[in-house]
């Protein structure tokens, strides 16, 4: 009997204990959720100053063990000029809250490690998103089940709906998605992974042809955190397996394994990065037309000078993106090169260097190169000079071109009778097409031919250009194209390449 006792007043105890926790827990997520929007807000400021909106939460019901909130996303009458969010509209999210320091909701999977709440997320069916509930038949498109640990920091498990959608000629077929976050207290560092099976949509063109895009075996990876820039920095993958456009039952354009991969770092002064694209297949019409990949690296590129780049680009994005229809293609991109040029000197300020190492394509005759390494200056540093702003900030360039004859010979047969030639008439005008451009290049100097392999080689330092073993002078160099009332090029002191008869390119009949 004394023990029945020990062991029930141990019970109330411990239930005293948990149900005190609960209560204390539910009151600090209280306290820390004006942290919460603040930090989201910052952001906000952060990487779009100008969209005008800003974060909340209302109608917080707190209860012994679980409470509910409301966070929404709505217009900031503090930001002047067009809104991402018309006044009154609001984007809002409804969460369930189990408190800790044992929330039910992990209880219920067995999770036993102590936390501050297990939180249960859904989109609101708001006037704002009604379009988008009509696609969703009235279901959130997501959900999210998220773990806050007492340190702040979240773990969420986040889950979009499939979709089966038509309206008239137009369709919808998503299977899906997962994603796993991790995300600090301070939402600086962010670890994310997800992935999904296929998107397929499909509408009707111009042209009154049924066309359909397909996406296949996505997968993203991402390790992050928020530099002294303020700059998203660390490693990202993304991996598509397949992409298909199909026009009226046919097999436009695939493309297979696609892949990117990008690592971003930085010093005290300046940021460096990778970023490396690779294409396992591109197939037209049936017909594979090989594989390619890209390796793009910058390094000593001025931190400061990016950030304010960086906002001054999402600043012209989110522009574009309120102007919608109303965009004048033209006119932004003259704003987004003005942009570009207002801000180059400063970009320059690290000596930035750059690399292209390599751009490459092949199929099943050969692989074309092509390798770029550039050393920047700053102008500012520069002496006084009537030259323009872009030699002034070039302080070295190196640059090869390697194509195999064979290579380019069979990519241009498949162009060919892609547009409708017969194999054997695409085989002969490959072959006049390719020999008429390697002649060409060697009649302007370009390009040299050796062992049926047409290749470039660029050097630029000092005001000289050494031009496949041509030497000249910057202006000479500009002056060969006859451009700039620039003089011309000297003559050929070095040893003769071997003579190859020009002759003009045959012309493409209509097939």
């Amino acid at each position: 009997m004394k023990k029945s006792l020990v062991a029930v007043s141990v019970i109330v105890v411990l239930g005293a204990a948990w149900t005190g926790a609960s209560w204390y827990t539910g009151k600090l997520i209280e306290q820390r959720m004006g942290e919460l929007v603040n930090n989201a807000n910052g952001q906000i400021r952060t990487l779009l100053p100008k969209a005008g909106v800003k974060f909340a939460y209302k109608d917080y019901q707190r209860g012994l063990f679980s409470s509910q909130v409301r966070y929404i996303l709505q217009a900031d009458s503090t930001v002047a000029g067009e809104k991402a969010l018309k006044d009154g509209d609001e984007v809002a999210f409804i969460e369930t809250i189990d408190h800790g320091p044992f929330p039910l909701a992990q209880l219920k999977k067995f999770n036993l490690i102590p936390s501050m709440a297990s939180v249960h997320t859904e989109l609101a069916n708001t006037p704002a998103l009604k379009k988008l509930f009509e696609v969703t038949k009235g279901q959130s498109p997501f959900t999210a089940d998220s773990r806050i640990s007492y340190s702040g920091d979240t773990s969420s498990a986040i889950t979009f709906i499939p979709i089966d959608y038509q309206q008239n000629t137009t369709s919808m077929k998503f299977a899906g998605a997962k994603i796993d976050a991790d995300v600090s207290r301070d939402l600086r560092n962010v670890k994310m992974s997800g992935s999904s099976d296929s998107l397929v949509f499909a509408s009707k063109n111009q042209w009154d042809q049924l066309e359909q895009f397909s996406l296949q075996g996505l997968v993203i990876k991402s390790n992050t955190n928020v530099g002294k820039f303020d700059l998203s920095i660390g490693d990202q993958q993304l991996g598509i397996k397949q992409i298909g456009l199909n026009v009226d039952g046919k097999d436009t354009a695939t493309l297979v394994g696609f892949n990117l991969n990008t690592q971003l770092g930085e010093t005290d002064k300046d940021l460096n990065g990778k970023l490396t694209y690779t294409l396992d297949a591109l197939k037209i019409q049936d017909n594979d037309f090989g594989a390619g990949k890209l390796a793009f690296t910058f390094d000593h590129l001025d931190g400061q000078s990016l950030k304010q780049f960086s906002s001054a680009y999402n600043q012209q994005a989110l522009q574009a993106v309120q102007a919608g229809e109303n965009l004048d293609p033209e006119a932004y991109q003259q704003q987004m090169a003005d942009m570009l040029l207002a801000n180059l000197p400063a970009l320059l300020k690290g000596n930035p260097t750059i690399s292209i190492a390599p751009l490459s394509w092949k199929n099943a005759k050969g692989e074309s190169t092509f390798t770029l390494n550039v050393a920047l200056t700053d102008p500012t540093q520069a002496k006084a000079s009537n030259e323009p702003l872009l030699a002034q900030s070039v302080k070295k360039v190196d640059a090869t071109l390697t194509i195999p004859m064979a290579m380019a010979t069979e990519l241009t047969t498949q162009t060919a009778r892609l547009q409708g030639y017969s194999p054997e008439e695409a085989q002969k005008l490959a072959q006049q097409q390719v020999q008429g451009i390697a002649a060409m290049g060697q009649m302007f100097k370009l390009t040299t031919t050796k062992d049926d392999v047409i290749s470039s080689s660029f050097h630029f330092a000092d005001n000289q250009v050494d031009l496949n073993g041509q030497k000249m002078s910057l202006q000479e160099f500009v002056g060969l194209f006859g451009m700039f009332g620039g003089a011309p090029a000297e003559e050929d002191t070095g040893p003769e390449s071997e003579d190859v008869p020009v002759e003009p390119a045959p012309a493409v009949p209509a097939p």
